[in-house]
């Protein structure tokens, strides 16, 4: 049986996502910020019931502000409720118990509507609206409503451990999968496959909770204003475009979906030549390391074929993404030295084979077979059954002595001392 707790993620994807949290964190409130509002809502309990425009000298956050503030009064008193509308300047004005609230304006209606039609629909809209909220302040309606906010709570621990159990199953399944013929996983494969699975289930159980939460804060009046302000500023910072590439804006959902795309084209290349070196290669006569270098490049080909497919797809111009590959080139340049030799170095190791996978190879003080060449480094198993993980350019910039270079067949000189008085035919006899 696999042991999964040994499938840790290195320090490295752990890093990387931090990087995007931070860089979602840094762009979450640009859009509510910087967006200039030119008309403001009218706001009941955390419910919008419309929105009004500027009049006059006063701006539509002004008519809002008078207006929320004497509907909580009403609501905070228990006298009953009067909305009349009266024409006071040629302009219908509505009234709440006999006080003024609002004036509708020509800017306030909506295309086809009178001056007249759009009073009464908000007049109505008022009235129906305190009638609701004085009865979401009873005794008996709080007491509903905390039993179905309890039960809510409840369900959602249960889909939150059936979320996480889901995804230990999908694990099991796909390391059994990957499994090759010698009982040894593909960890790289493996690694990618964790980490893709904790993502998804880390923003399932988040949108989850989300949700979960947004809706117990919107069945009580005193804590709606937070439902309705949480879903304001993430329906606004999801949906308003945080990056331009050439003509294309992009919102944080669009960028999402195309980060889920790139990863299941990982996933995909994985399989696809995962199932060609167990169902068609290791049926052919090529040997061991050539199937190991067409699957490396059979895989990052098709990443990166799918890569500029996607984004062409999505519409990103590919010239756009010029001034990134700059500012790639130079951090390569400065803090990436390092990663970068061993990616090149790896190419040479594939395309002209001085060691290939299978080869019985001294490297140093380390000596073992070759199980793995990987983008950026090796994996040789020593005769202890030990995995070494050997930096690609290791392998070019210092002797490497492979006893398989080429011919399975190596022949060792192995010293036998006996006695001068030994029959050196009985010897011989011996040995063979």
């Amino acid at each position: 049986m696999f042991d999964f707790h040994r499938l840790r993620l290195p320090l490295k994807y752990l890093n990387i996502l931090i990087t995007v949290l931070t860089f979602v964190l840094v762009f979450w409130f640009t859009p509510v910020v910087s967006q200039a509002l030119t008309k403001a809502p009218v706001i009941l309990d955390g419910q919008q019931l419309f929105r009004i425009s500027d009049s006059g000298q006063y701006s539509a956050q002004e008519r809002t502000n008078l207006i929320n503030s004497q509907l909580k009064n009403v609501i905070s008193t228990s006298e009953s409720i009067q909305v009349k509308i009266e024409k006071r300047n040629q302009l219908p004005t509505i009234l709440l118990n006999d006080r003024y609230l609002l004036t509708v304006t020509q800017q306030d209606t909506l295309p086809g509507s009178t001056l007249d039609e759009q009073a009464n629909i908000w007049a109505q809209q008022i009235k129906e609206a305190l009638q609701q909220a004085h009865l979401e302040r009873t005794r008996t309606y709080l007491q509903q409503t905390t039993f179905i906010a309890a039960v809510i709570l409840l369900i959602t621990v249960g889909f939150s451990w059936l979320l996480g159990w889901i995804k230990h199953q999908f694990i099991r399944v796909a390391s059994l999968r990957l499994t090759t013929s010698n009982a040894i996983p593909n960890s790289e494969t493996l690694k990618v496959l964790e980490l893709f699975f904790k993502l998804v289930l880390a923003s399932m159980r988040f949108a989850l909770w989300m949700s979960a939460i947004l809706y117990i804060t919107n069945l009580f009046p005193f804590t709606r204003q937070w439902s309705y302000q949480i879903s304001n500023i993430l329906i606004t910072s999801f949906t308003s475009p945080i990056l331009t590439l050439g003509k294309n804006p992009y919102s944080l959902t669009e960028l999402i979906v195309l980060v889920g795309l790139l990863f299941g084209l990982v996933i995909f290349a994985g399989t696809v030549t995962n199932f060609l070196r167990s169902r068609i290669l290791s049926f052919t006569v090529i040997n061991r390391g050539a199937q190991e270098a067409i699957i490396i490049l059979l895989k990052y080909g098709l990443i990166f074929i799918g890569t500029l497919v996607l984004l062409q797809i999505w519409g990103l111009d590919i010239s756009s993404l010029t001034i990134l590959a700059s500012a790639l080139s130079v951090g390569i340049g400065f803090g990436l030295q390092d990663i970068a030799k061993n990616f090149g170095s790896g190419l040479v190791l594939v395309f002209e084979r001085p060691i290939q996978v299978g080869d019985f190879v001294e490297v140093g003080e380390y000596t073992g077979i070759v199980e793995r060449i990987g983008a950026r480094s090796t994996e040789i198993r020593t005769l202890d059954h030990v995995s070494i993980i050997v930096p690609n350019s290791r392998f070019l910039e210092k002797e490497v002595i492979n006893w398989s270079h080429r011919n399975p067949i190596s022949r060792l000189h192995l010293p036998v001392g006996v006695a001068y008085r030994s029959d050196p035919k009985a010897v011989q006899s011996l040995k063979i």
